[in-house]
C-alpha cells in the first residue's frame, strides 16, 4: 500500500477509529504530541508553538497510514456505479475522483464578482450592478441571508466527481482553506463512512441543507436562467442538484 499524504483529516474521527481497531487508545509518544482532550480537540492541552504544530502535522499524517493499512479489506473500494450495489450503511468506502464545491458557493462568487453584489450591504431599494441593471432589494436580502447561513455553517459541502459520485460535508476546522482550492486540483482519494445513497433517477438538491435555499430556490433558478442567457457558451456548473447514482460519505479523509 502507497503511503498517502492526507490533504484533509478529521482528527476526532481518526483517534475513535484507531481505539476502535486497538481496542482502545495505545499510550504512545505518538499520540502524547497530539495533546487530544476529552473533546477530541487537538493541541488543547498543549501550548500554541510551531514546533507543536509541525509535530502534530507529521503524527496525524502517520496514524492515519495506520489506520488505512490496518482497514484492510474491510473497506469497500469503489470504481464504478456498479460497486455501489454491495454497499451497506456504515460501511468503510474509499473512492477517487475531482473534489467539487458545492455549487451554491460557486454561485454566489460569480454573482458577487459579476454583478458587484458586494454593494447589497446598501441601504437603497435598488442598486446598480457593474453591468448596469438593478438589483432589487429582495435579491439583495437574498444573497446576504444565504451567504451569512453558509459562513455561519461549520461544514462545507463538496461531491467528488469521478468514476463513483460521493456526496461529503468537510469540517472547517479541518480545512486551510475554505474554497477547498489545495484540495480540488487534480484526482484526489475519498475515505470515510457510507450513510445512504442516491439511486439511478433520483436527485439530491444543494439547497436541501439551507434554510434560506428552500424559501428562495426559485430565485436561484431565475438568476442562474439569466447567467445562461448572458453567456450561453459558459461550462460553469449551473446546476441545483446531484443526480444518482452517488452515495453521502461521511469523510475521514481526503488524500493523495
Amino acid at each position: 500500500m502507497k503511503i498517502a499524504h492526507p490533504l484533509y483529516l478529521d482528527v476526532p474521527m481518526l483517534t475513535s477509529v484507531l481505539a476502535t481497531l486497538e481496542d482502545g487508545l495505545p499510550k504512545s509518544a505518538a499520540l502524547e504530541t497530539l495533546g487530544i482532550d476529552l473533546e477530541g480537540r487537538v493541541g488543547a492541552s498543549l501550548e500554541a508553538t510551531a514546533g507543536h504544530a509541525i509535530a502534530q502535522r507529521h503524527t496525524v499524517a502517520s496514524l492515519f497510514n495506520q489506520v488505512r493499512s490496518k482497514l484492510g479489506d474491510s473497506v469497500r473500494s469503489l470504481a464504478s456505479p456498479k460497486d455501489l450495489d454491495a454497499v451497506q450503511d456504515g460501511d468503510f468506502v474509499e473512492l477517487s475522483g475531482t473534489l467539487v464545491r458545492s455549487p451554491i458557493y460557486e454561485f454566489i462568487t460569480v454573482m458577487e464578482r459579476l454583478f458587484a453584489l458586494t454593494t447589497l450591504d446598501a441601504g437603497n431599494a435598488s442598486v446598480e450592478t457593474a453591468l448596469g441593471t438593478p438589483v432589487p432589494a429582495e435579491t439583495r436580502q437574498m444573497f446576504n441571508a444565504l451567504r451569512a447561513e453558509l459562513e455561519q455553517s461549520p461544514t462545507v459541502a463538496a461531491s467528488v466527481q469521478g468514476g463513483v459520485t460521493g456526496i461529503v460535508n468537510l469540517h472547517r476546522v479541518y480545512l486551510r482553506d475554505l474554497s477547498l482550492d489545495e484540495i480540488r486540483f487534480g484526482r484526489v482519494r475519498v475515505l470515510g463512512k457510507a450513510v445512504g445513497g442516491l439511486k439511478r433517477g433520483e436527485s439530491w438538491s444543494v439547497l436541501s441543507r439551507s434554510l434560506v435555499g428552500h424559501l428562495v430556490s426559485a430565485a436561484f433558478r431565475d438568476a442562474i436562467a439569466g447567467l445562461r442567457e448572458i453567456n450561453p457558451e459558459s461550462d460553469f456548473p449551473m446546476t441545483l442538484a446531484v443526480p444518482g447514482p452517488a452515495l453521502f460519505i461521511i469523510p475521514l479523509a481526503v488524500f493523495v
